[in-house]
């Protein structure tokens, strides 16, 4: 083999809708054979939880297998009791055959019923009175009740579960056919990749995508092998493939980092066929889909995020194929939410996979698009679920309601509080804390913006807001904004902290940047906040005082969502600063130039803020725990006012 890549236009990328991708992979694999169900083997019942029957299981005995007593009570004939009512009772001698019984006791031949302790009035003749007839069969389970000798107890292409074991063990069965779980072969491609476990080196990866991939294979009752980490060069990384073939029922490769799935590509074409290497799908668009050696291939980009999506979107499908219709798509947990924010689409001509955290606000179960890009796992496991947005589709706005695959359980989102708004640093001390106090509880923020986060409130769609919003007439901060505002409901404003807005610069500062001033410098590149945070409103009221046009500024157009992303900008040197906090340039080890003066308060609506679990974030907030811990992480902040209620809207 050469040991060149082919570029990506001549490897044949396109950008197929993923529906007809998957048709079109799915049709292939049956012409290809390579879609064949696993061979039955027999398994003893206790190791079958999870396993797919092959063939219909019958049960080997009657369930009960004797007539015996459904409760406790007294052991009589049917035909005795018949004359009984409460003005002409009849009186029982306790013999060996009318006797006290248990549940689950043998009915011996001759009698027929058992009568409730309930109807029985003892005497001090050693007999009992009766004043209710008894029919026959009365409180008496006969055999085979439950289920009959050879009675199909679980039909063929079942998926067991644990009552199912119990049934089938009370039917006398101790083995039972089922389907040979699927072999998943996990090959990452990486010249510098590491497995988990190994302490990486300057330059060096660990290879978490094997071990996600590992995961989602065993959830769907198949069994991964992962693989020996292979270079990104043709000869060992086709070497690899040619293995996996030879000992899997589907391959599933990750593309290393530095040519990315062309490698794949190229590798197939030569060792297989490839049916497609490239989806309209966001964050898997160049996935490569064929078959080598008869065995489905499914090559993956190198992104956390655009692991998961192409495993959901196509290996899921596949493996459920292979393992019959006891799986489909149709049976994942799903919940249908509200958008608590617009959505907006970087690009459209694709579809997408969008992370949303979740929660629980009076009977509305809401959703808050995740921000991060494909290469963010915390993202994923950060996110209560996924939802996908249709290729033609550019924006979804606040209150729309999206079908939601939940990732995590649907019970957990009660305990979730939703904070929106302004991002800051703390928020992961809180976080910390809350879970500490009450384990239960998860706290979930949003950095939406100051205003965003207002309207949100304002509409239900959150617990609490974050908000640091400026009065250009009065210098206030939030409360001229909440005054004026249309609030639907009594609300409570309860400080959180305060802290320096200022630049975030390089380290050491070697642009010698000052002030906001310095922001006209025609050898400065910017890189701003969205419009709506609070941080842009403060940064545009300033920048207007000092008689700076905006237009003169460089790169002040490009906008990110959070401190944390200008700090990245700043320390990839992709920009020379950007408006942030202290913490963020600290961080990424990068400098801090003080500017401005902000206050952070949380807008609770009252009903909430006495009530669990929003009463939990409130309690951890005044802590003393909260208040001495935080000045030592953050000692530029200022929490002398902490946990303040500043502002409560007339009742």
């Amino acid at each position: 083999m050469a040991e060149s890549v082919m570029d990506s236009n001549e490897l044949g990328l396109q950008e197929w809708p993923a529906e007809e991708a998957l048709d079109r992979f799915l049709s292939e694999l049956e012409f290809h054979k390579a879609l064949r169900r696993p061979e039955h083997e027999n398994v003893p019942l206790a190791q079958a939880l999870k396993r797919i029957t092959s063939r219909s299981v019958a049960a080997a005995m009657d369930s009960p297998h004797y007539y015996s007593a459904a409760i406790d009570g007294l052991l009589v004939r049917s035909a005795e009791t018949f004359t009984a009512t409460r003005d002409h009772p009849v009186e029982l001698s306790i013999t060996s055959g009318n006797a006290f019984v248990e549940m689950g006791s043998p009915v011996p031949e001759g009698y027929d019923a058992v009568v409730p302790l309930a109807e029985l009035e003892a005497t001090n003749r050693g007999t009992v009175i009766l004043v209710k007839p008894s029919n026959p069969w009365r409180n008496v389970r006969p055999a085979g009740e439950d289920v009959q000798q050879n009675e199909v107890v679980i039909p063929k292409d079942h998926r067991i579960q644990p009552v199912d074991i119990g049934a089938l063990a009370a039917a006398g069965v101790e083995k039972l056919d089922v389907y040979q779980q699927p072999a998943v072969a996990i090959l990452s491609l990486g010249n510098h990749l590491v497995p988990a476990g190994s302490k990486p080196q300057v330059g060096q990866m660990i290879d978490s995508n094997s071990l996600t991939l590992s995961g989602l294979v065993q959830e769907l009752g198949a069994i991964p092998e992962i693989l020996t980490i292979a270079p990104e060069r043709l000869e060992e990384a086709g070497q690899a493939l040619k293995e996996a073939a030879q000992k899997a029922d589907l391959i599933l490769t990750v593309a290393g980092p530095s040519h990315g799935t062309a490698l794949l590509s190229r590798l197939v074409c030569d060792l297989g066929e490839r049916i497609l290497h490239g989806v309209a799908l966001n964050p898997c668009q160049s996935l490569v889909l064929g078959v080598i050696g008869g065995k489905p291939l499914i090559g993956l980009p190198f992104h956390p995020v655009g692991v998961f999506a192409g495993f959901e979107s196509f290996a899921r499908p596949v493996l459920e194929q292979m393992l019959g219709p006891s799986l489909s798509q149709e049976d994942l947990p799903r919940a249908q939410a509200t958008l608590a924010v617009p959505f907006k689409r970087n690009y459209s001509g694709s579809e997408e996979f969008v992370r949303v955290r979740m929660g629980w606000v009076d009977d509305r179960l809401v959703a808050v698009p995740e921000v991060g890009g494909a290469s963010t796992l915390m993202s994923l496991v950060r996110a209560s679920g996924l939802f996908r947005v249709n290729a033609d589709v550019e924006e979804l706005p606040a209150r729309t309601n999206v079908s939601v695959r939940m990732l995590s359980p649907q019970r957990s989102l009660h305990n979730n509080v939703l904070v929106l708004g302004t991002h800051d640093i703390c928020f992961d001390l809180l976080r910390s804390l809350m879970r500490a106090s009450f384990p239960e509880l998860t706290l979930h923020t949003a950095a939406t913006g100051g205003m965003k986060g207002l309207q949100a409130i304002k509409a239900g769609l959150c617990h609490a807001a974050a908000i640091h919003l400026f009065d250009e007439e009065t210098g206030e901060y939030n409360v001229p904004f909440l005054e004026g505002a249309a609030l639907p409901e009594p609300m409570v404003l309860m400080n959180l902290c305060s802290r320096d807005l200022g630049l975030i610069v390089a380290p050491g500062n070697p642009l010698k940047i000052e002030g906001l001033q310095d922001l006209g410098r025609s050898d400065l590149k910017f890189i701003n906040r969205q419009k709506g945070s609070g941080t842009r409103v403060l940064l545009d009221w300033h920048l207007r005082k000092l008689g700076l046009n905006p237009e003169k500024v460089g790169g002040f157009p490009r906008e990110v969502k959070t401190h944390m992303a200008v700090a990245a900008a700043v320390s990839s040197q992709a920009v020379d600063c950007g408006p942030g906090i202290s913490t963020a340039a600290r961080t990424l080890r990068l400098d801090f130039v003080p500017c401005i003066k902000e206050r952070l308060d949380l807008l609770i609506p009252k009903r909430f803020f006495a009530r669990y679990p929003v009463a939990g974030l409130v309690q951890v907030i005044r802590s003393s725990r909260f208040k001495s811990e935080a000045p030592q992480q953050l000692s530029d902040y200022d929490f002398s006012q902490t946990g303040q209620v500043l502002w409560e809207s007339p009742t």
